[in-house]
């Protein structure tokens, strides 16, 4: 018998309320859980807008260590509660038609070792990530995605779905805009295997504007900024790209041009195509078709940035 999932209106083949799509939607929400209570309790503690080591003015009035509303309040604090009640109750009852010892389970050092595999904080500190209590609502969240069979069999799918998705984006709106980030290329750290086979680290660096130093969010290595700056525009200055991808690269880098700008140029042949994107993604050094993107070098583009800068 064919039904419509409750969430997205897809036909279901097998007859519950949710399709795999959603039911997988809710498992990677569930999954993100601690990291938003991690997210949560930051913002709680005004860590998120804490300065990066930068040298600021201080203020006449010293600011409380806490974020409170005017009442005296935490304004994350009623969202995070009404996140604990909504996992907790569907764990209880999930528990209860499984036969699962969900007490069990929160008490076991596993799961709580899943949730601090699951927590991303904004500013990686291995030490607070692994001494931190695993709070209620990350051990119901955990616990819950490790039985995605099961919650599409719930009778109450439609309200564990809705519930649970409504509490998450609650949360969600409590927390304050993370920093503006800028990408710094991969992590360049060697490490050696069990075999002493020397491999890359290569995770992605991300720093806030104007720090000095980034940590590995993956070996903890520590990295000085301008070095890795140095190693990525190496790399790059030589890539090609469309017009549309050096906009966007040259904003994530610090160095934007107004896209009309990189036109202009174009059409002023101030800077010349290198090759041109064909439908099958190779490149080509000559234009075949009209629908084929022109691709320009990086490093023709910053070096014209750097002549032609009084004319933008």
């Amino acid at each position: 018998m064919n039904t419509e999932c409750h969430n997205c209106g897809r036909v279901v083949p097998d007859g519950f309320d949710l399709c795999h799509e959603c039911t997988a939607t809710l498992v990677k929400n569930l999954q993100q859980v601690p990291g938003l209570v991690s997210d949560i309790l930051i913002t709680r503690s005004r860590q998120d807008r804490m300065s990066a080591g930068l040298s600021v003015g201080k203020s006449a009035e010293t600011a409380l260590p806490i974020r409170m509303d005017k009442f005296g309040n935490f304004p994350t604090q009623r969202p995070l509660d009404a996140l604990t009640n909504e996992l907790a109750t569907w764990a209880r009852d999930l528990a209860a038609l499984t036969g699962e010892d969900l007490d069990a389970a929160i008490d076991s050092r596993g799961l709580r070792d899943m949730v601090h595999r699951h927590r991303h904080s904004r500013r990686p500190d291995p030490a607070s990530l692994s001494q931190d209590g695993a709070l209620d609502a990350e051990l119901a969240a955990i616990w819950l995605s490790l039985y995605a069979d099961d919650l599409r069999r719930h009778p109450a799918v439609a309200e564990l779905f809705d519930g649970i998705e409504d509490a998450i984006a609650r949360c969600r709106k409590a927390i304050d805009r993370l920093p503006e980030l800028a990408y710094k290329g991969p992590c360049p750290h060697i490490g050696y295997d069990e075999e002493q086979q020397p491999f890359s680290c290569s995770a992605d660096l991300y720093v806030e504007r104007g720090e000095d130093y980034v940590s590995c969010p993956r070996c903890w290595t520590h990295h000085r900024v301008t070095d890795l700056e140095r190693t990525m525009m190496r790399t790059v200055n030589d890539q090609l790209f469309t017009l549309a991808e050096i906009d966007r690269l040259l904003r994530e880098l610090g160095e934007p041009i107004p896209i009309g700008t990189l036109y202009s140029w174009h059409s002023r042949k101030v800077i010349e195509p290198r090759a041109w994107r064909q439908s099958d993604g190779t490149n080509s050094k000559f234009w075949m078709r009209r629908s084929d993107p022109a691709l320009f070098r990086l490093g023709d583009i910053r070096e014209v940035r750097i002549s032609d800068a009084p004319a933008w």
